[in-house]
């Protein structure tokens, strides 16, 4: 663990100039008024903007799991992000779509969806949900409900904070790195989270076949990992009793596959049977309809997209950074990831400001920069 620390203040001072000069620009950009300008421009569409998050988590949870920076959201921080939308804004359930149409709205409308199903999701974030009367939907994978340590990206990130303890680690970690092509930045001894990320964003990019081999040599380092590391089962995921329980307090509960497999490596049959299995999986369990969905990491294409409508699923959201609206495909909703470092200001506190930077600002750029820019050269016509 205090290899792991030292990693992570090492990344941490690495970013400091980089943090700067993005709060340099966000604060810029609102101080302009061009942050207010890009969420007008989503209200006047009546847009909605659709948050993923995936885990939130105490203090003491973050200095010991092995999720990466990108998934993680501190308890604080998420608390402060649910009294500012309660406060500012209008929070809609997924179920049924937004209503479009009428007169602008005085607030603009939010929705929240948790990824992934964690533990976490349903002990630390839907409590605080219910607190503040905030409806959200959690993805989950049905297979893989009530595990430990269920998902093979924090078994890599284990790996590699072994691997900067242990040579021999080290070694069968930087032959898998030559395995699939990224030897030159696999150095768990060097700027560890960002060569991590590398890592596995690499390793999403797999062939199926190729993703397995590599598991399996990840699999095979674990039962050392587990005896240079504290083992920890807070990186778990929800059980059907606690999938019941927040259900029944009105978190909606959608399919993100059996498994989490990514759709787009998958043979059509498999595809179709990952979607069929989850989605058959939560109405036997829950006892009602599942009728949304959600890509895991995102990926889609027309083939896998017309499988999700064939299996019933009324909504499908990706990862791509956007707005919903009424010209959105139901089977492609854009979402704006969001965490920690997404939301936090120079004081290290939940920031409104950024807040609307990453959601408002980000959210028009993706969506509408390019339609406007075709509109302007039309009119101009």
């Amino acid at each position: 663990m205090i290899h792991k620390r030292r990693g992570l203040l090492l990344q941490s001072k690495q970013n400091r100039p980089r943090k700067a000069l993005r709060w340099a620009w966000i604060y810029l950009l609102y101080g302009l008024g061009l942050v207010a300008w890009a969420r007008w421009r989503i209200s006047v569409r009546q847009g909605v903007v659709v948050i993923t998050l995936h885990r939130v988590l105490d203090d003491v949870d973050i200095a010991q799991t092995y999720s990466p920076h990108g998934m993680v959201l501190r308890r604080t921080t998420f608390e402060d992000l649910l009294r500012h939308l309660q406060k500012s804004y209008d929070v809609v359930p997924l179920t049924g779509g937004p209503f479009w149409g009428g007169e602008l709205r005085p607030r603009q409308r939010f929705a929240i969806t948790f990824d992934d199903g964690w533990k976490d999701t349903s002990d630390v974030a839907a409590p605080l949900m219910k607190h503040f009367g905030v409806p959200a939907t959690v993805f989950v994978c049905p297979g893989l409900a009530g595990l430990s340590n269920p998902f093979w990206p924090e078994r890599v990130a284990k790996v590699w904070s072994a691997a900067r303890q242990s040579p021999k680690i080290r070694k069968v970690l930087s032959n898998v790195c030559i395995k699939i092509g990224i030897q030159r930045f696999c150095d768990p001894l060097g700027t560890a989270g960002a060569d991590l990320g590398m890592l596995i964003d690499r390793i999403k990019q797999l062939t199926l076949t190729e993703l397995e081999q590599v598991l399996d040599d990840i699999r095979e380092l674990e039962p050392e990992c587990d005896s240079l590391l504290s083992s920890t089962r807070m990186d778990g995921t929800m059980t059907w009793e606690d999938a019941a329980r927040i259900s029944q307090q009105g978190i909606q509960i959608g399919s993100h596959t059996q498994t989490h497999r990514i759709l787009t490596r998958l043979p059509s049959a498999q595809a179709q049977k990952e979607l069929h299995d989850s989605k058959a999986s939560i109405e036997k369990e829950l006892d009602h309809d599942c009728t949304l969905f959600a890509y895991p990491n995102g990926s889609w294409s027309t083939d896998i997209r017309d499988l999700v409508i064939q299996e019933g699923y009324t909504q499908a959201f990706s990862n791509k950074t956007g707005v919903w609206t009424s010209t959105t495909d139901p089977w492609l909703i854009p979402r704006v990831n969001l965490w920690e470092a997404s939301v936090t200001g120079p004081s290290g506190r939940f920031s409104p400001v950024v807040f609307e930077y990453a959601t408002f600002w980000r959210g028009y750029w993706a969506e509408f920069r390019k339609r406007d820019r075709v509109t302007n050269i039309k009119d101009r016509g």
